[in-house]
């Protein structure tokens, strides 16, 4: 017979498992993993992208005013927009109608019914 998960020879193995195989992968990936994270924190860090669109405007804004008169056109057409409809369909959920079977059984006695109806025309 073979010995069950709680028997104390399989409890043993696993012991002695954890200790000689997975201990050391396990502490190769905690070594791996915090190397990664030393190398992470030591890089300099990127430059926002708020940064950067201050920057951009700045650019835009000494390149003349013709660009502000377009900006201004924009500016109208995005205010003459209505709010978009997406924001109203979210929330109400829609359930469709779960289709109804196009066959119809008879009832027993229905159809019982009809054989006797059949039966007595018949006989005339």
């Amino acid at each position: 017979m073979a010995k069950s998960s709680r028997s104390s020879s399989k409890k043993a193995n696993n012991r002695r498992k954890a200790a000689s195989v997975f201990g050391p992968a396990e502490l190769a990936r905690d070594e791996r993993l915090s190397a990664k994270l030393l190398e992470l924190a030591k890089a300099p860090k990127p430059e926002s992208s708020d940064v950067n669109m201050e920057a951009n405007a700045d650019d835009v804004a000494l390149d003349g005013e013709n660009d502000e008169a377009d900006a201004d056109d924009t500016a109208m057409e995005i205010d003459a927009k209505k709010p978009s409809k997406a924001r109203i369909g979210k929330k109400r959920i829609d359930k469709r109608k779960q289709k109804k079977s196009k066959v119809v059984f008879t009832k027993y006695s229905d159809r019982l019914a009809a054989k006797k109806k059949g039966k007595g025309t018949t006989a005339e």
